[in-house]
């Protein structure tokens, strides 16, 4: 069985490899509507750049393709908070994350799949 997630120092490496690495953050309501919000961070002109993402809760165990789901924002899928700092812990401090269960890149459908059987 392989392993998912990426230590902070893991994560930190695969940014300055020019990976991004995402945390799940799980759901919430959004005006009575089930969201979920996750955070990507990336490596930018050697600096970290976290994402805030939020989309609605539109998925299935056979359909796990968050980055495709609405907005319950409006039409476009905009980050909800963009920060830029100089390395990832203070890009998480920046952005109110404690999670530290870093994953590559992609991976977050993995994460929603998990989150979904755990509502079940």
């Amino acid at each position: 069985m392989s392993r998912r997630y990426l230590s902070a120092q893991e994560a930190e490496a695969a940014l300055r490899r020019g990976r991004a690495v995402e945390v799940f953050l799980g759901g919430y309501k959004y005006s009575s509507v089930n969201t979920i919000r996750w955070v990507s961070f990336s490596n930018s002109s050697g600096c970290v750049v976290g994402n805030l993402w939020e989309a609605l809760d539109q998925g299935s165990k056979d359909y796990a393709d968050i980055y495709s789901f609405d907005s319950p924002a409006g039409d476009y899928n905009e980050p909800v908070k963009v920060v830029e700092s100089p390395d990832l812990t203070a890009a998480m401090k920046e952005l109110g994350i404690t999670n530290q269960q870093f994953i590559n890149s992609g991976v977050v459908q993995d994460e929603y799949i998990d989150y979904l059987e755990s509502r079940t």
